[in-house]
């Protein structure tokens, strides 16, 4: 018996072979410009807990503002 997973990717490849899947493009376009946004976001804060080492974590370093 196939995992769920297997089947689920060959019924998504056999419903593409039969041009029976619908895509949203701006869905798509919006997904993967957020995706995008989202990954440099994480290499630029990344970068930024690499440059300043352990006085990342003492300016509150966790991407959580305080409310004051």
């Amino acid at each position: 018996m196939e995992d769920i997973r297997t089947v689920k990717i060959n019924d998504l490849r056999a419903r593409i072979a039969r041009a029976d899947y619908d895509v949203d493009v701006v869905a798509v376009a919006d997904a993967f410009v957020t995706r995008m946004l989202a990954a440099h976001g994480a290499l630029r804060r990344a970068d930024v807990k690499e440059l300043l080492g352990d006085a990342y974590e003492e300016i509150g370093g966790s991407g959580q503002k305080s409310c004051s």
